[in-house]
């Protein structure tokens, strides 16, 4: 055998195996890091928020802007119910009539609104045209005698009862009803405000954003 010849392979001879990086280790200076398993692969776009049109032309275009929720702090509370010491009632919400008037100017335009009003034995009749389209509604006179302006506060109630019939509004008559405590010397709620919170809590009412 010539003394040249390499010596044949032994099963002593160890064998050099690769194993596969482990995220933080340097191999060559450079640091493994872990990837993203969907790296490069396309995500499709987040479908984005309806978007109010810059002025609604059709009553099918306003309807869904006119029947979102009103600010909590746009909402007033008056007594309905009351325990015998009258130390708690019951939460009537409601919204004084100049939060409609907005609703309505921004939403469809002044132009594009009006009411006319008649009264009755019963009441006070309000019709509200919307894009063309009119509604009806009564309002009755108060059956407190103390009330000075019986017209006005029929006037009122007919006015939001037709705002209600197209949508506007018309979630107040559907939130629970609920007691809080209430101060009879003041003739108000102590917390308006967190009775109206809870509210739309329990009714799962989303708070309306700032009118646009």
């Amino acid at each position: 055998m010539s003394t040249t010849d390499n010596p044949p392979a032994t099963n002593n001879t160890p064998v050099l195996r690769q194993h596969p990086p482990k995220v933080g280790e340097r191999r060559g200076g450079v640091e493994v890091v872990d990837l993203p398993a969907d790296l490069g692969q396309s995500k499709e776009a987040p479908t984005p928020p309806p978007t109010k049109p810059a002025r609604p032309t059709t009553l099918a275009e306003a309807a869904p802007w006119l029947s979102k929720p009103f600010r909590q702090q746009d909402v007033e509370l008056k007594p309905g119910a009351m325990t015998r010491d009258k130390t708690r009632a019951l939460g009537m919400p409601y919204a004084d009539m100049r939060i409609y008037f907005f609703r309505l100017d921004k939403i469809c335009g002044v132009e594009h609104w009006s009411t006319s009003y008649t009264a009755t034995d019963r009441g006070v009749v309000c019709a509200l045209t919307i894009f063309g389209v009119t509604k009806s509604a009564l309002g009755d006179y108060p059956i407190d005698k103390t009330d000075d302006n019986p017209a006005t506060s029929a006037e009122a109630q007919a006015f939001k009862r037709a705002c209600a019939a197209f949508g506007l509004g018309r979630y107040l008559y559907s939130l629970p009803q609920t007691w809080g405590e209430y101060d009879d010397q003041k003739k108000r709620f102590v917390d308006p405000a967190g009775l109206v919170n809870q509210m739309y809590h329990q009714a799962q009412v989303a708070n309306g954003g700032r009118e646009e």
